[in-house]
């Protein structure tokens, strides 16, 4: 995996840097400039190999800044729509940032020690049938990253859609986006937000009534280790999503899922913070027995399956409760 990066001092774990160099941004190849337009900054690049994730040779290229100026997401979002070519699998990582943000444009803090990490699967080789399964992806991802750096000491979940927690505390969440091109999926693009050294200050909701992190976890590990066991877990998904169909990502998915078998309540989609604190009455409430295969939940007592919403545990916002009408 070729690296590019502002901020070689700061890559110990992730690229050999004794083995790279400083290079004229004009000396880059042609893919390898405009990835660095899009996210990079200055008129010199340091170019050097990476820590390879397995399977080896699957990623192409890294770009490692140390401040993002805004969303690496969006910027990558906005680019491929405008037809930027990718050499092949390529990540993105921000040490820190401004501007970075989850589901529905909710502020996510880039916190210095933790993961902001962005990948684009150029051409994945999927139907675009295939699109219903792709959300299940990135967050099985880092469930299996969780799992792998840990040793399996760690027991990860995944709460409905896409939040990661361990111990009831979110650690983690991801944002995905794709385009078809006839049958085909062209791209896929996920973004992974992964609290390793630290937890950001986050307001308490029914949604998110609790933040951690892997060190408050107990775990030693840094950025570098986090993003090279994300890079593994994302590739051997991927791959196994091409071989083997959407059934054992389903699977996965389904067994570590955190809502099946308990009580929750399904809100409006809210991008305010306002609405999140003081949320209106919730549109469903019951006790989850099944995920579909399109990931929607099938509720005790509800007759259609719930596609859509933002998911609290009933027990978060008991006291809410009393005052709102099933």
């Amino acid at each position: 995996m070729l690296v590019l990066s502002d901020c070689p001092e700061r890559l110990a774990g992730f690229a050999a840097v004794e083995e790279g160099s400083a290079v004229p941004f004009e000396s880059l190849a042609p893919t390898e400039q405009a990835l660095w337009r899009t996210l990079g900054t200055g008129a010199h690049v340091w170019r050097g190999p990476g820590r390879d994730a397995e399977p080896a040779g699957f990623w192409s290229v890294a770009v490692v800044v140390g401040e993002a100026r805004s969303s690496q997401f969006d910027a990558l979002r906005e680019s491929l729509a405008a037809g930027l070519e990718f050499p092949g699998p390529t990540a993105c990582l921000a040490l820190t940032g401004r501007g970075f943000h989850g589901q529905r444009g909710r502020p996510w803090a880039a916190l210095p020690g933790n993961l902001h990490l962005c990948v684009v699967f150029p051409e994945p080789g999927l139907p675009a049938r295939a699109l219903t399964s792709l959300p299940m992806l990135p967050v099985m991802a880092l469930v299996d990253a969780l799992r792998a750096l840990s040793g399996g000491t760690l027991r990860p979940g995944i709460k409905w859609v896409n939040d990661v927690l361990v111990d009831g505390r979110k650690i983690g969440g991801v944002l995905a986006a794709s385009q078809t091109q006839r049958d085909r999926v062209g791209f896929l693009l996920f973004g992974i937000g992964l609290n390793v050294a630290a937890a950001p200050p986050v307001p308490v909701t029914p949604f998110v009534p609790r933040v951690g992190s892997l060190a408050d976890a107990g775990m030693r590990a840094t950025w570098a280790d986090a993003a090279v066991a994300v890079l593994d877990a994302l590739a051997r998904r991927l791959v196994a999503l091409v071989r083997e169909g959407p059934a054992p990502l389903l699977e996965a998915y389904r067994a570590a899922s955190l809502v099946i078998g308990r009580e929750v309540c399904l809100f409006p989609e809210a991008s305010s913070e306002a609405a999140t604190a003081n949320p209106p009455a919730p549109l469903v409430r019951g006790t989850v027995r099944e995920i579909g295969a399109d990931l929607s939940l099938t509720l005790e007592g509800v007759e259609a399956p719930v596609t859509s919403g933002r998911l609290a545990f009933a027990e978060d916002c008991r006291g809410q409760l009393d005052g709102w009408t099933s």
